[in-house]
């Protein structure tokens, strides 16, 4: 309890809490579509290969885009492109209620629609990196990330549970309906930001005047993520542990309703259990690293996750399995958080949402591939030995986060020093 009244107790200024609790709405829409997506599809078809169908795509699409829009995250208000993005889903969205409530199940059209959802998700993305520093002060950075996973897990939990209670009360409609309207309003409540979120750059002009210049910015950013080695191969790492975990999303919806023979609800509690773990996990962070930090931590949070993975096929009743998944969840905020925190302090904000979108391209750029292997694996091999592969090699590529170089002094480097981080380890890349 101290620690969820520290949560809204601290003064991260009003812009911070119109941003984050108007996301939190659409998080609790996207907690209703998650579950009323792959319930309608498997109620329709009963395979694991038709969620894929559509999910891949909208994968492929947002990562292809999310470098591509970084450039304007650096360039343009950021405000502004969360609030075109957000009230571009909410058309979207009405456009999948309208489906359901039509009785007009149509796969490539769904796939479709979840395609121009994602061109949404990665303008969003684009600018969400970058406007955290813009709202909150310096030094409150760290408090405000973790916050951030904080109110974002907080909306997994209630989201799994609103999605499966609106599922099994008002059906897919309700749900669909209750994901477009909360896109609706995150957007209104990010439109009432009043601080400045145009990007500060020491070069003044017109952004992004023509297609060249557009295309000088988004090398630049690739020719500096390159020469910033720590952070190039972290990403690398990132890449391959969500290769592995790619087919979760696929495979819990599978888990609930055909191996486990439960309604909607359990479906959400599953989740909301993944999100309750994150947390615990955000919120505790500070606390544990008063006696426990560095690389060993970092890999036994990651270590957490494929073991969690592991486990759940064998995990017994209704509850164990939550277990498992919050444990997963606990793992990946501790982990992610860590990184994240010292990303935004070190990275300067003329590049940050560049950096933040080609990092995140890298980081997934295998999840699209991940996620139809593990649709092809459930047919083949069976629901359990999938989430066996998935624990195995997650446990097993742990490791090798332990030959990123100068990764201990990333993750320990304080605040007030990490603005001179990348001129002390990488002075060749001018920024």
């Amino acid at each position: 309890m101290n620690h969820l009244s520290k949560l809204f107790r601290s003064h991260l200024g009003p812009d911070f809490w119109k941003f984050r609790l108007g996301q939190l709405v659409s998080i609790l829409g996207n907690g209703c579509r998650s579950i009323a997506l792959s319930w309608w599809i498997l109620e329709k078809t009963g395979s694991a290969k038709a969620i894929a169908s559509v999910l891949v795509p909208y994968m492929v699409v947002n990562l292809v885009l999310l470098p591509l829009f970084g450039p304007l995250g650096d360039n343009f208000s950021r405000k502004k492109l969360i609030v075109i993005a957000d009230l571009g889903r909410f058309v979207i969205g009405c456009f999948m209620a309208a489906m359901v409530y039509f009785d007009y199940f149509n796969l490539p059209l769904l796939a479709g629609l979840y395609i121009a959802a994602s061109v949404g998700a990665a303008l969003f993305n684009s600018a969400e990196g970058g406007i955290i520093p813009q709202i909150v002060e310096r030094g409150k950075l760290q408090t405000a990330l973790q916050q951030s996973y904080a109110i974002s897990s907080f909306g997994g939990v209630a989201g799994g549970v609103l999605g499966g209670a609106v599922v099994s009360v008002f059906g897919v409609l309700g749900a669909f309906l209750t994901d477009a309207l909360s896109f609706l309003a995150a957007g209104l409540s990010s439109n009432l930001i009043r601080a400045n979120t145009i990007p500060r750059r020491k070069k003044k002009g017109s952004p992004l005047k023509s297609l060249s210049h557009w295309k000088a910015e988004f090398l630049d950013g690739l020719r500096l993520l390159w020469k910033v080695q720590i952070l190039f191969w972290i990403c690398i790492s990132a890449m391959l542990a969500n290769f592995t975990q790619a087919p979760f999303w696929v495979a819990l919806p599978v888990f609930a309703k055909l191996a486990r023979n439960m309604p909607p609800w359990y479906l959400g509690a599953l989740e909301g259990s993944l999100a309750l773990g994150s947390i615990v996990g955000a919120l505790s962070l500070n606390s544990v690293q008063k006696f426990w930090r560095g690389r060993s931590f970092l890999v036994s949070c990651v270590a957490l996750q494929g073991l969690g993975f592991l486990l759940l096929p064998w995990s017994p009743g209704l509850l164990l399995p939550m277990g498992m998944l919050f444990g997963v969840g606990f793992g990946s905020s501790m982990a992610n958080i860590q990184f994240d925190a010292q990303a935004v302090l070190v990275i300067p904000d003329s590049y940050r949402a560049r950096f933040n979108s080609i990092m995140d391209f890298l980081c997934l750029g295998l999840y699209p591939l991940g996620m139809a292997g593990g649709s092809l694996l459930i047919a083949q091999l069976g629901l359990s030995a999938t989430w066996v592969i998935m624990g195995l090699s997650g446990l097993l590529q742990t490791p090798l986060i332990l030959l990123v170089p100068k990764l201990k002094e990333f993750l320990e480097v304080p605040a007030h020093k990490a603005g001179g981080f990348l001129k002390k380890h990488y002075p060749q890349a001018t920024l």
